[in-house]
């Protein structure tokens, strides 16, 4: 049974210490059932494979930036063999390896949330399907069983008509009834069908024997928001990240193109005498200061700033709006079992023995069952939309990889 960890108290006091050195995502601890259907996902196999040439990428800008160069030459001159052999390197002398290794880092780790973002997107949506199916088949059982009620009711109805108890207008009240269920059972059946294939596509090995198996609740007291949460949220860090390293680039930027000199050593033979050389060189940068280069990457910088700002505002208003709305389904669900507790069970019945009695008539009886099938059917909306919404709001402060199903 895969069951979501129950938290009680104040919601969800986790938290994720930022950093950019933290341990990669690339394997995930406590693999559950549904995240063995994720990690099927093309976009999330393409998103690991992305996340490793990241990794690969990281490594290889820990390399020095520049090899050295190996130079050789032979020549004759009458009798006599001329030769040298000499090796230069340029000094990196402004330490751009120091800057490309922290670049390499920071993109790493923002690949990381990008994975992580897109697996809470994926399980939210899952389970949100599977609610979805939920909500479908509970609703297409019920209408399926008005219609078998209405056949009984039609049956009674049918012997009294020939008893000359009833009017043939019940009779004709019944069977208008019948023809208006068969219309919520073709639209309940469809929407019961269409939430199954999305969740095939989500979840491939899942089947509706299956949901038998699986139990599907959060069982938390308390909700509450936090701004905090927001900061930890994978979209946001992942555009702080990025915003890091165009800074991190611009500064690589502003000693790209600074001078590096390059010294070389080399030893050989010219006639009889042996030569040992030592080179020098330096580029001057006169014709070109590419200072327009350094301005547009700090320009680009400031821009990845806004962005982060503008991800971090825009994940705020939507975990908040999402926290109101999963207040305000809960407060009505709630509101909905209090005033139904212990009636619809007792209503059908009663609703029987008084039409079996004559104390109603059929007509209202009929609208009376139609209500309290409505009723039910109210309800199972309210649980839906109150199960939706709080998975919503979960994933909108990216806490959903925090519960295990």
């Amino acid at each position: 049974m895969y069951k979501y960890v129950k938290h009680s108290g104040v919601f969800l006091t986790l938290a994720v210490a930022v950093s950019f050195t933290s341990i990669a995502y690339s394997k995930q601890e406590n693999v559950t059932w549904i995240d063995t259907q994720i990690n099927k996902d093309p976009e999330v196999i393409e998103a690991r494979e992305l996340l490793k040439a990241s990794d690969y990428r990281a490594k290889s800008l820990t390399q020095a930036v520049y090899n050295p160069d190996f130079e050789a030459s032979f020549d004759k001159e009458g009798d006599f063999n001329n030769y040298s052999i000499g090796i230069s390197q340029t000094i990196d002398l402004w330490d751009k390896r120091a800057i490309n290794d922290s670049i390499g880092k920071i993109a790493f780790y923002a690949s990381q949330q990008q994975l992580l973002d897109l697996l809470e997107s994926k399980k939210a949506n899952a389970i949100q399907a599977i609610v979805t199916w939920q909500a479908a088949k509970e609703a297409s059982l019920l209408v399926i069983e008005r219609e078998k009620q209405l056949k009984t009711l039609l049956n009674i109805v049918e012997e009294k008509l020939d008893a000359g108890i009833l009017e043939p207008l019940d009779a004709e009240l019944v069977y208008l009834n019948l023809s208006q269920v068969f219309i919520q059972i073709a639209e309940y059946q469809t929407a019961l069908k269409t939430a199954e294939v999305k969740v095939l596509e989500l979840l491939p090995d899942w089947t509706p024997e299956l949901q038998n198996k699986l139990s599907f609740s959060i069982d938390i007291e308390n909700y509450t928001f936090k701004k905090e949460w927001i900061e930890e949220h994978p979209t946001v860090l992942q555009a702080k990240a990025l915003w890091h390293e165009q800074k991190l680039k611009a500064q690589l930027t502003s000693i790209e193109y600074k001078a590096n000199p390059t010294i070389g050593i080399s030893a050989g033979k010219n006639n009889d005498d042996n030569i040992v050389g030592l080179t020098f060189s330096m580029p001057m940068n006169i014709r070109n200061n590419y200072s327009d280069v350094m301005k547009a990457a700090n320009l680009e910088a400031i821009a990845a700033e806004a962005n982060f700002q503008s991800k971090y505002r825009r994940q705020s208003f939507e975990a908040q709006a999402k926290f109101e709305s999963l207040i305000t389904n809960k407060k009505y669900f709630a509101k909905w079992k209090n005033l139904m507790q212990n009636r619809l069970g007792n209503s059908l019945s009663l609703l029987n023995a008084r039409w079996e009695a004559g104390d109603i008539n059929t007509s209202d009886y009929l609208f009376a069952f139609s209500q309290r099938t409505e009723g039910l059917l109210s309800g199972i909306q309210l649980k839906k939309q109150f199960k939706l919404s709080e998975v919503s709001f979960i994933q909108s402060i990216g806490q959903i990889s925090k519960f295990e199903i």
